[in-house]
C-alpha cells in the first residue's frame, strides 16, 4: 500500500481520545482526515487536541479535522490542527483566540498541507458509505476562517448517514411492543376468560346410622354381612423435651454452734430431774431452726421454796437445718426448744455461707411431660394422613398409645441448668376402606328412600362419628364392630363435566336457559369474567358450584 495515500476516519460521538490516537497511528496513509460528529465529547478538550497534534508529528502524518462546530475551531487553532467544514472544502488553520498563545512545540509545518487544495483532492481514495456514523455539515463561514470553496458536486450529493444505534433501539422497542401485544391477546382471549356457574338443587338431609364390621384380614367388601376392609397402623415414637431447670438450692455451709439449756422453778416433784432433751431436737431463734447433735441431761443447780432449778450438764452442740448466712447468730441469743416449753436455752451459731445453684425440680419434669403428651395430636394427624393416601378413613376413636416410659436426664434436686425428659411410646389407630363405606352408605340411603334410588351428594364421612356396636357376636381377633352415625345429603344426579360441555361456547343467557331444562336444577346463574368476555370459555376454565335449595353450600363439594 502506498504510504503517501490519504485516509478518512469517521469518529463516533462518544469515542475516547485513546481510540482516536490508535486509529491515527495504525493508519497507513500520510494524510488523515478525521470526520467529527457534532458534540464530539473527546474533542472538547485542548489537551486532547494537542495530543492529536503530537501524535501526528510523532508518526509523520498530517491530520485534518472535518468539522464546523464553533466551539472546536478555537481549540484546533491553539493546537495548530487544520480543519475543513466538509470533505469537499479546502483545509485551513483556524485563528487562535486573542490573549491565548499556543505551545510552539505543537506547531506543524503549514507547508505540508496546501490550504488551497480540497480535502477530497487530498484524499481521493476516501470511501463515504452509508454504514458510517452520521455527519451533518455546517457550511456557514466562520469569522477569521478561510472562505470555503463551492461544493464540487451538486447539492443533491449531500447525504446523511443513518444512526444504526437509534435504528437498533427502535427495532428492539418495536419487537417488545409486538411481543406485549401478542401476550396481551393470549391473556385476554385464552388465559383470563373464566365462567362461574351456580346451580341450586332440591336436596334432602338424611340421618344415617350404619352398623358395620371392620376386618383387617378382609380383601373385599361383603355387602351382605357389612364387612369392610380395615387396616391398623402403628407409629413408634421416641421423643424428648428439654426445659430449663427452675429449682434453686443453697449448696453453702451450714452454721454450727452450741446452746446451754436450763429448767427454772420446777415445782412439781422438784427433786426429780427433768427429762433429758434427745439429740435431733429442733431449737429455733430469729425464725431459723437448728438441730441438736447430742442428748442433753440436767442437774440440780439451786432452788427456792418448794421449787428447784436445773441446768444442763454440758453445752449442747447444734447445726443449722439448712446452709446459709442467715443462720449465723452472734452473742447469746434466746432459743426455743421444740416440744419442751419448760426448757429455755441460749447460745450462738456461725460459719454459715451461701452458694445458690440451679437444681431440677419436679415442676420441670412435669412440664416436659406435658409437652410430650401434647404431641399425641401430631402423631394422630400423621396417621390420618397416611390412611388418606391409601384410600382409608381413619377412625380416630381407636387411637391409643402404650404406657409411656418417661426418663429424665437428671433426678429431682440434682444440680443442673436444664433437664431433658425422653419418652418411648407406641401408638396405633384403625382405618377402614373409604370406598367400601361409601358403597354401604349408598345402599343404606337407597333402602330408606321413599321415591327410589337417590344420588348421594355428600356422604357425610368427614363429619362421621364411629362408636362401638353390639352387632356381630362371635367376632374374630381381626374384626371390630362399629356403628357409623352421620348426616347424608341426597339430591339429583348433577354431572359437572356434562354441564361444562353443554354450555361451552354459549352466551350467558343461552347457557342459563339450557341449565334450567336439566332435571333437579333451579335458579342457575352464570358469571363471566373479565368484563370483555361475552361467551363461555372452554371447560377447563369453567367452575360449577352446586348449592342446596336455600342457597347454602353442600358440604364436601
Amino acid at each position: 500500500m502506498n504510504p503517501k495515500g490519504k485516509d478518512t476516519i469517521y469518529i463516533d460521538v462518544d469515542e475516547e481520545i485513546t481510540g482516536i490516537v490508535d486509529r491515527i497511528q495504525n493508519s497507513p496513509k500520510k494524510i488523515v482526515a478525521l470526520v467529527l460528529p457534532k458534540r464530539a465529547n473527546s474533542m472538547q478538550s485542548i489537551v486532547n487536541m494537542k495530543l492529536l497534534k503530537r501524535t501526528a508529528d510523532q508518526t509523520d502524518k498530517q491530520v485534518v479535522l472535518i468539522t464546523s462546530e464553533p466551539r472546536l475551531l478555537p481549540l484546533a487553532g491553539i493546537a495548530k490542527l487544520h480543519v475543513a467544514p466538509n470533505l469537499t472544502s479546502k483545509p485551513y488553520l483556524p485563528d487562535e483566540p486573542q490573549g491565548i498563545s499556543s505551545d510552539n512545540s505543537s506547531v506543524i509545518d503549514e507547508g505540508e498541507i496546501d490550504p488551497n487544495t480540497p480535502v477530497s483532492a487530498l484524499a481521493p481514495d476516501a470511501k463515504f458509505a452509508d454504514d458510517q456514523s452520521p455527519i451533518e455539515i455546517d457550511n456557514t463561514p466562520k469569522a477569521g476562517a478561510a472562505p470555503a470553496a463551492k461544493p464540487a458536486a451538486a447539492k443533491g450529493n449531500k447525504f446523511k448517514i443513518p444512526n444504526f444505534t437509534k435504528f437498533r433501539k427502535k427495532i428492539i422497542i418495536g419487537a417488545l411492543a409486538v411481543l406485549l401485544l401478542i401476550f396481551g391477546l393470549i391473556y385476554a382471549l385464552v388465559i383470563a376468560p373464566k365462567a362461574n356457574v351456580v346451580v341450586k338443587a332440591q336436596t334432602s338431609n338424611v340421618p344415617l346410622s350404619l352398623p358395620f364390621i371392620a376386618d383387617t384380614t378382609a380383601t373385599e367388601l361383603n355387602k351382605e354381612k357389612k364387612v369392610v376392609q380395615a387396616l391398623r397402623k402403628e407409629a413408634q415414637k421416641n421423643d424428648s423435651e428439654k426445659v430449663e431447670a427452675s429449682g434453686e438450692e443453697n449448696k453453702g455451709k451450714k452454721a454450727s454452734g452450741s446452746v446451754t439449756m436450763s429448767v427454772s422453778e420446777k415445782c412439781d416433784n422438784p427433786l426429780d430431774a427433768p427429762a433429758s432433751v434427745p439429740a435431733g431436737t429442733g431449737v429455733s431463734a430469729n425464725g431459723q431452726t437448728y438441730i441438736t447433735q447430742n442428748n442433753t441431761t440436767f442437774v440440780l443447780s439451786g432452788g427456792q421454796g418448794n421449787c428447784a432449778d436445773y441446768k444442763a450438764t454440758n453445752p449442747t452442740p447444734i447445726t443449722a437445718q439448712s446452709p446459709g448466712e442467715k443462720f449465723n447468730i452472734s452473742g447469746s441469743s434466746s432459743f426455743k426448744v421444740a416440744g419442751r416449753s419448760d426448757v429455755s436455752a441460749s447460745g450462738s451459731a456461725s460459719g454459715g455461707t451461701d452458694k445458690k445453684v440451679k437444681v431440677v425440680s419436679q415442676t420441670d419434669i412435669d412440664k416436659a411431660r406435658e409437652r410430650l403428651n401434647s404431641k399425641q395430636n401430631t402423631v394422630q394427624e400423621e396417621l390420618k394422613t397416611e390412611f388418606g393416601r391409601e384410600g382409608y378413613v381413619a377412625i380416630t376413636e381407636t387411637f391409643e398409645g402404650s404406657d409411656a416410659d418417661y426418663t429424665p436426664s437428671a433426678k429431682v434436686g440434682a444440680e443442673a441448668s436444664e433437664v431433658t425428659v425422653s419418652v418411648d411410646v407406641k401408638y396405633s389407630m384403625l382405618g377402614v376402606n373409604e370406598q367400601d363405606l361409601k358403597e354401604l352408605i349408598k345402599e343404606e340411603v337407597n333402602k330408606q328412600a321413599e321415591h327410589g334410588a337417590q344420588t348421594v351428594l355428600n356422604d357425610g364421612l368427614a363429619e362421621a362419628v364411629f362408636g362401638p356396636s353390639t352387632a356381630g357376636n362371635g367376632l374374630s381377633d381381626s374384626q371390630t364392630a362399629f356403628n357409623l352415625k352421620t348426616k347424608v345429603i341426597t339430591g339429583p344426579d348433577i354431572n359437572h363435566d356434562e354441564i361444562k360441555q353443554q354450555i361451552t361456547g354459549k352466551k350467558k343467557g343461552e347457557a342459563e336457559e339450557l341449565l334450567k331444562k336439566r332435571v333437579g336444577i333451579t335458579d342457575p346463574s352464570v358469571e363471566l369474567s373479565p368484563f370483555w368476555v361475552s361467551k363461555i370459555p372452554k371447560s377447563s376454565k369453567i367452575s360449577v358450584d352446586v348449592q342446596q335449595a336455600d342457597g347454602s353450600d353442600i358440604p364436601g363439594n
